[in-house]
């Protein structure tokens, strides 16, 4: 560009433009990479898989911008010219000149080899492949929705017992799978045809009773069996199916399979029915195509959304087999027990076996893995690790073992004989994920870890992860919830506050600041990402910031605000009441009814403010002071403003009451007064000091009663005090806790 233009401003902006327009060059429908200057695949290296099967495709675009790029050079060659610019006929006239036979023949080899390696590129992505963009994908999912959307309620029968062999390559990174669901019709209806939801696989299915394919979409991967015989209430029927993988590409990957670190899931294997959740989102999107309106999860009075867990649509709770093969060096996992483990040809097979009933939710890893074994009690601890990733080791079984501890104390019996915590490679994902007594775990978040010790303010969280995942054994493995608005309340969020709990008692009630802090933070900061709208946490719809941050630091207000004891004998009873349960799932309006049962009427509107409604709370320290008195005791005068406000699901901020009460207090200096709904509060107000090592202690925690927005409250206490303040550990939801304490000046003023 500078050789064409000798301005060089203009050649700088017109680079700029450049520059920029390429980051928005998707939004006229040019997606494909070879169209995108200097764009390639990118790589990720894990000290599993290396770079995986990235490299190839990387350089092979890199090769290919090279050669324009090399072009180009022979361009800015022969147009380059000194001093004051020539007319354009004189530049293309000096071009031609300076246009050398070796000039020439490197131009034409980099541009002939650009364009033939751009057309191979776009014959395997586009021809020899199938790619959609973004909008012909847009368009897919509506005509999925308008196609078959009508079967989403038709009776379809249930699985109820998995069997599964799964072979993987991981050489070739290919797989093959057979197996067999036996399905029941649950229904009070019989059930004449049904419906498979299947992958773009290589598939074969079948029935063991005669039946019929009467549609086969291979776009849409939909397929209706009509059965010779209907299914009768209560009978069964056994399907079969075989599943491949068409053979991987240079550019495509057609498996999951990684050369080492598979990490794969049930959604690899068929489902029986309509899946809603494959369906378009978005109201602009759905607007586009003439779909209507659609909530992100069901309301709680849904009867039809009641009949199925959030987990799974086409299942309750299974009876679960599998056979795995793999290469020789590497070991496969699944949920169950180790049956019998064998090599044949070359070839590792392991036989799992679940001994009781499960979720239809399960995964298979397959790995290099050295084995660090232990137990707590009779239950058997497993965890799975890359040679050289010993780190955490000892955390995370010190995780699992406090975890079965408080949670088999506090809640229910473990229902299982072992845990295993299976290190899966980091370009999988940096999460850790549970199953039935199998805890996948990314090397990403806890296996690479280096957890300061010495710093005062950081987190052992392969130890706080671990704990997470543990809880889920009861929070989803025991209990879980409908496909309605809230159901993750009684997943995630109860493992957040389960997994908070075992912090606590691990490394002391002060160290719960940092959590707390953090969760507030990440609530704050994900509802001011909110695409859509804020859900009440019981009405919450799968929104992270929601169910995690929120719901993690609500539950554990509540348990300070009622006692530990008497909210985890709540919880306790609710486990217990609606463990294992069949259809219809429990909600969360029914979760918090066992809270409601437990909370004394003067705190009953924590459970309004908290649960049912999206309530907040500015509070802060306006003057903080301390004077010493004698027999070294220290009087400490605090003043703050407390106040609280609820918003609606669009954020409109409330002040009012549903009587119409309200507060407002004008404050020297503020233009506008400041206001709050009605208050009869119990908030923290806390003075802390120093131990001989500088570490902070507290000197004084107390509930006050805070019925005005203004508050002066005066405080004696024996050691020196050097900080104050309200809620200063963050159990409220508060929109700016950094004001919430303050260091305390000497005096007053």
């Amino acid at each position: 560009i500078h050789t064409l233009f000798k301005n060089f401003y203009m050649g700088f902006f017109l680079l700029l433009i450049v520059s920029i327009g390429l980051n928005f060059i998707d939004q006229i429908g040019v997606e494909q990479m070879i169209f995108k200057f200097n764009q390639s695949p990118g790589t990720a290296y894990t000290d599993m898989n290396g770079y995986g099967s990235t490299l190839s495709p990387y350089y092979i675009y890199k090769l290919y911008w090279l050669l324009l790029g090399i072009a180009l050079y022979v361009l800015s060659i022969i147009f380059f010219r000194r001093g004051v610019p020539d007319s354009i006929s004189e530049r293309f006239s000096d071009a031609g000149k300076a246009f050398t036979p070796i000039l020439k023949a490197v131009f034409s080899i980099s541009l002939i080899g650009f364009l033939s390696m751009g057309s191979w590129i776009y014959y395997v992505n586009n021809v020899a492949n199938e790619s959609l963009s973004s909008k012909e994908l847009e368009k897919r999912l509506a005509d999925w929705e308008k196609n078959y959307g009508k079967y989403e309620h038709i009776p379809q029968p249930r699985i109820v017992d998995v069997n599964v062999d799964l072979d993987i390559y991981p050489e070739s990174r290919d797989f093959e799978a057979r197996g067999k669901y036996i399905l029941v019709n649950k229904t009070d209806v019989a059930i004449d045809s049904i419906h498979i939801d299947h992958g773009g696989f290589i598939t074969e299915f079948g029935f063991e009773k005669p039946s019929e394919l009467v549609l086969e979409d291979d776009s849409m991967n939909y397929d209706i069996y009509q059965l010779a015989e209907a299914l009768q209430p209560g009978d069964s029927v056994v399907f079969t199916f075989k599943i491949s993988n068409e053979p991987n590409g240079i550019f495509r990957n057609n498996s999951p399979i990684r050369a080492n670190g598979t990490f794969v899931n049930n959604s690899l294997f068929p489902r029986i029915g309509y899946n809603p959740a494959s369906e378009l989102r978005g109201e602009e999107s759905r607007e586009k195509f003439g779909l209507p309106p659609k909530e992100r999860m069901a309301s709680q009075t849904d009867s039809a959304a009641l009949q199925n867990s959030y987990i799974a649509y086409d299942a309750d709770w299974i009876d679960f087999e599998t056979t795995i093969s793999t290469s020789s060096k590497q070991i496969a996992i699944a949920p169950g027990y180790l049956q019998e483990e064998w090599t044949e040809n070359g070839r590792r097979y392991f036989h799992y076996k679940m001994d009781s009933k499960m979720l239809n939710f399960y995964s298979f890893i397959s790995a290099e893995f050295e084995v660090a074994k232990d137990s707590w009690n009779d239950i058997a601890i497993e965890v799975y690790y890359h040679k050289g990733h010993d780190y955490n080791i000892d955390r995370m079984i010190k995780g699992v073992k406090r975890s079965l501890d408080y949670y088999t104390e506090e809640f229910s019996p473990y229902q299982h004989k072992q845990v295993r915590i299976i290190e899966f490679p980091r370009t999988g994902g940096g999460f850790a994920q549970s199953f039935a007594n199998t805890i996948p775990y990314s090397e990403a978040i806890g296996f690479i870890a280096e957890v300061d010790e010495e710093n005062e303010d950081g987190v052992d969280y392969p130890f706080s992860i671990t704990a997470h995942e543990v809880a889920h054994q009861w929070c989803a493995h025991q209990v879980i919830g409908a496909n309605v608005q809230g159901a993750t309340v009684m997943s995630e969020s109860m493992s957040e506050y389960s997994s908070l709990k075992v912090l606590e008692k691990e490394y002391g009630e002060d160290k719960m600041r940092i959590f707390l802090k953090d969760a507030l933070d990440s609530y704050l900061i994900g509802r001011t990402l909110e695409t859509a709208k804020e859900k009440p946490l019981i009405y919450n719809e799968n929104q992270q910031y929601i169910h995690y941050n929120k719901g993690s630091l609500v539950l554990y207000a509540l348990s300070d605000y009622i006692g530990e004891d008497k909210m985890n004998e709540a919880l306790s009873r609710y486990i217990d009441a609606v463990a294992f349960q069949n259809p219809p799932y429990t909600t969360s309006t029914e979760f918090l009814s066992y809270l409601d049962e437990a909370t004394p009427d003067s705190l009953k509107y924590l459970l309004e403010d908290m649960f049912r409604t999206i309530t907040l709370y500015d509070n802060s320290v306006k003057e903080a002071s301390f004077e010493a008195l004698e027999d070294s005791m220290y009087t400490v005068d605090l003043e703050f403003y407390a106040t609280k406000y609820r918003t609606s699901e669009e954020g409109k901020r409330s002040y009012t009451n549903s009587e119409g009460d309200s507060l407002t207090v004008d404050i020297e200096g503020r233009r506008r007064p400041l206001q709050s709904l009605p208050l009869e509060d119990w908030i923290d107000v806390g003075v802390f000091g120093v131990d001989e090592d500088g570490k902070e202690t507290v000197l004084y925690l107390k509930k006050h009663k805070i019925t005005e927005i203004e508050n002066s409250i005066s405080i004696t206490v024996n050691k020196k005090p050097i900080s104050a303040g309200i809620d200063p550990y963050n159990k409220l939801i508060d929109t700016d806790s950094n004001d919430n304490k303050r260091v305390l000046k000497e005096g007053k003023e």
